[in-house]
């Protein structure tokens, strides 16, 4: 078993149930269920480091059961789509393993392979954790091309991490350090270290041991000084709850020890409801007969941090640890610094005059984003970059069509010229399609008339070379509708790639025209599965000064995701994007403050800007907002409640 350097004596503690598993072992599993003589199915990320963890499960596996076949199945995650975006934005834990999960949901994988320290705080209830089969160093460590320690870095050193939990610890030993965002698989950030202006950069110890890259370590850093991630260092085998089969031949390969480690510093996890958005560390060691548990929370400025370094009884060490928890959490709530939200990098200069209404008009504001995770990003940003405090919390998913037969051909048909008009009522729309088509994109969508329903949609469509004839005034449906009625569409084909649950008005209005038009599925919206439990208490709580819905599903899903605790809401300002965004937020209670007609990043924002600053709507006419009236509950800047 690999274990954890840093300390004398046995590591871990012993004995501990599944998470969410059940008692027995015993195969009833539905017919074609789990594994036959297949060889077992092992879901894996792409990356280098990645295969080389699932193909350590493998050979674990091959040898409890040399008579198990088993492979790897690649998964693509969101994490490994987009690899510039902070991993604040895209999803903090839970973004290199929400795709695995699915995989798993629809069949295709019968186990997934993780490493534990990116599992989200809580699992769904139909998968079980069914073994953690071993850990390597779990400690931080640092890569400088100067070859140094970083006591040792020269002054004002630059130090590369995406994780703000390392980002905190490495100020508290180098307040001088500047701290630059650096996403990447291992081997792309090590090679940054090495090539770039980058001094250093700090990242966990076991991936490095893993890829068999231990001499490029220039310090280890101490666990009581640089607590690691809640499972920093363990792998962490993944199942159905109810694939009995696969339970077993998986605990097979469980350490007992390594187990018992990862789930009381997971129960700390739970107790903070803690992502990659929140500065924390917990590890577990073992001191005699007792576990000890080092743990650190820190505010999300960085600015207050706490510390535990405690001996548990063992047979409540869960317990325990979530205790711990909420102790370290209460004492950094208590000094304001708690708010679960997207901060600026800590690079990022605060400029004087924050509270100026020209410069970042929207200083002390809590916006919250429900915009799907892979789209909140740059509206996140652009937030922040105004002076406010986005909050995320994705409500929806878009996912391609259920069949994607219809779309496929009626593309098909495209391609042999049988449309004269594409209309596209959102940038989703657009992405199904570009994807579907791929190569023959341009040269096909070049072959017919191309209208979006608005600028942020026509945006994406021009970005990849593509001219747009047409954009309505109005960014609606009904908008779309009377600028092609200006065309003389009578007797023409249209194709209207839609969300699955998309209005008729579009379709409808232009057969009242006389155009022929196909609708088919080109994308569907789902709620989105993984959030974040404190974002949703935070919210629930009004602890928000404004809300940002881009879709009606934003708006239904967020109420589902809410509850009867909807109704706080009510003391925030409401930001829809377009009428009929607002329509729906209305006829669910909601007071709207401000309609953006335009769907674009800057025009959202420019519709918080008119909600803050109401002031400027009548010296900034024509800014594409309808600013609707005052809201109940005074501006109180709730960020840190």
């Amino acid at each position: 078993m690999a274990t954890n350097a840093g300390d004398k004596g046995p590591e871990f503690g012993v004995g501990c149930g599944r998470d969410n598993a059940p008692s027995a072992a015993t195969d009833d599993r539905p017919e074609g269920a789990g594994v036959g003589l297949r060889p077992l199915r092992l879901g894996t990320r792409g990356s280098a480091l990645a295969r080389a963890q699932t193909q350590r499960v493998i050979d674990l596996l091959a040898g409890r059961t040399p008579s198990l076949p088993a492979e790897p199945r690649v998964i693509r995650t969101e994490g490994d789509v987009d690899k510039v975006s902070p991993l604040t934005l895209i999803g903090g834990r839970g973004v290199f393993t929400s795709a695995l999960q699915e995989a798993l949901a629809r069949g295709e994988i019968d186990a997934a392979v993780h490493s534990a320290k990116d599992l989200p705080s809580e699992q769904p209830a139909w998968t079980a954790l069914a073994a953690f089969p071993e850990r390597e160093d779990p400690r931080d460590v640092l890569v400088s091309r100067h070859g140094t320690t970083l006591a040792g870095l020269p002054p004002r050193p630059i130090v590369g991490t995406s994780s703000r939990r390392r980002a905190v610890q490495v100020r508290l030993r180098r307040p001088d350090a500047r701290i630059v965002d650096l996403r990447g698989n291992i081997d792309t950030r090590l090679r940054k270290a090495l090539t770039t202006d980058v001094d250093a950069i700090v990242l966990a110890a076991a991936g490095v041991r893993r890829m068999g890259w231990a001499d490029r370590v220039t310090e280890a850093l101490p666990l009581d000084a640089f607590v690691p991630s809640p499972g920093q260092g363990a792998l962490a085998v993944e199942t159905r709850a109810d694939d009995w089969t696969t339970l077993a031949l998986v605990d097979a390969i469980d350490d007992p020890l390594v187990s018992r480690a990862v789930r009381v510093e997971r129960a700390f996890l739970r107790a903070v409801g803690g992502g990659c958005t929140t500065p924390i560390g917990a590890h577990v060691s073992w001191d005699g007969e007792r576990p000890r548990l080092r743990a650190m929370i820190a505010s999300e400025d960085g600015e207050r941090v706490e510390w535990a370094d405690e001996r548990l009884d063992d047979a409540s060490a869960e317990e325990a640890a979530a205790e711990v928890a909420i102790r370290l959490l209460a004492r950094v709530r208590a000094a304001g610094g708690m708010t679960f939200g997207y901060h600026p990098s800590p690079a990022t200069p605060v400029r004087n005059g924050a509270h100026d209404a020209t410069d970042r008009p929207l200083a002390g504001v809590g916006v919250l984003v429900t915009r799907a995770r892979l789209q909140a990003a740059p509206l996140a940003r652009a937030l922040a970059e105004r002076g406010a405090e986005p909050v995320l919390l994705p409500t929806i998913r878009i996912k391609g069509p259920a069949d994607p037969a219809p779309l496929d051909a009626a593309l098909h048909q495209m391609r042999a010229g049988g449309f004269d008009w594409v209309v596209f009522s959102s940038a989703n729309g657009v992405d199904q399609v570009l994807e579907r088509l791929g190569d023959h994109a341009t040269g096909t969508l070049a072959g017919c008339g191309i209208a979006a329903v608005g600028e942020a949609t026509a945006a994406v469509l021009r970005g990849v070379g593509i001219g747009v004839d047409l954009v309505p005034d109005e960014s609606v449906a009904e908008g779309l509708v009377a600028a092609l009625a200006a065309h003389g569409v009578s007797g023409q084909r249209v194709l209207y790639p839609k969300a699955d649950r998309a209005r008729d008005a579009l379709p409808e209005g232009l057969r009242a025209l006389g155009a022929d038009v196909v609708a088919v599925d080109a994308y569907r919206t789902v709620p989105e599965p993984d959030v974040d439990p404190a974002v949703v208490a935070r919210v629930a709580r009004g602890g928000v000064d404004a809300v940002t819905f881009a879709s009606p599903s934003s708006v239904r899903n967020l109420q589902a995701l809410l509850g009867d605790r909807f109704g706080s809401l009510e003391r925030a300002a409401v930001v829809c994007v377009g009428s009929v965004t607002a329509g729906v937020a209305r006829e669910m209670g909601l007071p709207v403050a401000v309609v953006a007609a335009d769907a674009s990043v800057a025009g959202l924002v420019d519709a918080v800007v008119r909600w803050r600053w109401p002031d400027r709507s009548r010296t900034e006419p024509g800014r594409g907002a309808e600013l609707v009236g005052a809201v109940g509950g005074k501006l109180s800047g709730r960020g840190g409640a």
